[in-house]
This record gives C-alpha cells, sequence and structure tokens, in this order.
C-alpha cells in the first residue's frame, strides 16, 4: 500500500497515521508514516497574521506592478516616467487592492 504524504491538506482533521505490521512470530507492530507538524503561533493571532500577510503580498504586488510602469513609461518618452507618474501609481495602487482582498464581517 503506497500513500502519497503530499495529497493530505494541511488543515486535514487526520493528526497521524500508522501501518500495522505482524512480525514472523505473530506479534503487531504499528510504525508512524505520517504526523502532522504543531502549528505554530498562537490562535488569537492567526487571523492578525493573516491580514499582515495578505497587506504584504498586496503591497509587493503594486509595487511590482509600478516598476514595470515605470520602465515602459521611462523607454516610450523622454522623462516619460515622471509625465505618467499619477497614471501608473494609480493603477499600480489599484491592482495592490484588488490583490489585497479585503474581507468585512
Amino acid at each position: 500500500m503506497e500513500v502519497i504524504y503530499s495529497q493530505i491538506p494541511k488543515k486535514s482533521p487526520l493528526k497521524s497515521m500508522y501501518i500495522l505490521h505482524e512480525d514472523p512470530s505473530g506479534v503487531v507492530q504499528r510504525e508512524m508514516v505520517f504526523k502532522q507538524k504543531p502549528r505554530r503561533g498562537s490562535k488569537r493571532l492567526r487571523p492578525f497574521e493573516k491580514t499582515m500577510r495578505r497587506m504584504a503580498t498586496a503591497q509587493g504586488t503594486a509595487a511590482d506592478e509600478y516598476l514595470t510602469r515605470h520602465k515602459r513609461s521611462n523607454s516610450k518618452k523622454k522623462n516619460g516616467w515622471i509625465k505618467d507618474i499619477n497614471k501608473n501609481v494609480m493603477r499600480s495602487s489599484r491592482k495592490g487592492m484588488r490583490k489585497l482582498k479585503i474581507r468585512i464581517l
């Protein structure tokens, strides 16, 4: 029996998995093949951590988007980055906000 451990989801209620073997003498032995790692961090802080991580990825997305728009504007026109700064900042921040996905209770 082959078990693929990568198919076990992280939020699975499964805590551990054992395989039972029988010795030639008839004694049943068990072998642990999977054990879920304990979660790091307290349960109360997880929502805040998730929000901070989501904000950081959104800011990273917005910064990357601005950088590509900055380079494109600069290559199209002389001093194009300064001429298109308002448009580039607005569009990149809009993309970052879409990535943020603010969820209100």
